[in-house]
């Protein structure tokens, strides 16, 4: 199929973003949208969980779980359950958050 100009769907979709790109979300962008982190000690939290995922001190698959917990439960701001219930589950880990 092309596209007016010539050009592929897949030619314009990668025109579109930049070099090098996945299109997939970074986890503190995911993590930092999905839970409407806007205040400074929200943002410096996601930033904190994604230092320790990356160290591999939190399992990331723990930290996934717990963002769609808070996500799904539907409710307009999802943060701060995000955030109590990963520091219970960390401390269990022996992990501080």
């Amino acid at each position: 199929m092309l596209l007016v100009g010539g050009q592929s769907p897949s030619s314009t979709a990668q025109a579109a973003e930049p070099a090098g790109a996945t299109g997939v979300a970074s986890l503190a962008d995911r993590l930092a949208a999905g839970l409407r982190a806007r205040l400074p000690h929200e943002k410096h939290f996601v930033t904190e969980v994604v230092a320790l995922v990356h160290a591999g001190r939190l399992p990331q698959k723990l930290v996934d779980s717990t963002y769609l917990w808070a996500v799904q439960r539907r409710q307009a701001y999802p943060f701060p359950a995000f955030e109590h219930a990963l520091r219970i589950q960390a401390n269990q880990l022996g992990v501080a958050l």
